[in-house]
């Protein structure tokens, strides 16, 4: 797995407390407990602490599987680069 998704998915577990290697992909984030405003938060905490462009026009993800597909999608573009 690329450094920058293997930090992008530690944090997600620090910071919301779901283990996204494990999850249900299916898995409603709302009914884990992961509000709207955590989401943005995350966001911005991800951009902000390790540096990885989420974008304005990304739609917030509604599952852990959509989660993982940002995660993957952000971190990917550093990690083709050698920004490791």
């Amino acid at each position: 797995m690329m450094r920058d998704a293997a930090l992008a998915y530690r944090f997600v577990e620090e910071r919301l407390g779901i283990d996204l290697k494990s999850a249900d992909a299916a898995a409603d984030l709302a009914t884990l407990g992961v509000d709207s405003l955590a989401l943005l938060e995350l966001m911005f905490e991800i951009e902000d602490k390790l540096g990885l462009r989420v974008g304005e026009d990304t739609p917030p993800p509604r599952t852990c599987g959509e989660l993982t597909q940002l995660l993957e999608r952000i971190a990917a573009p550093r990690s083709a680069a050698g920004g490791q």
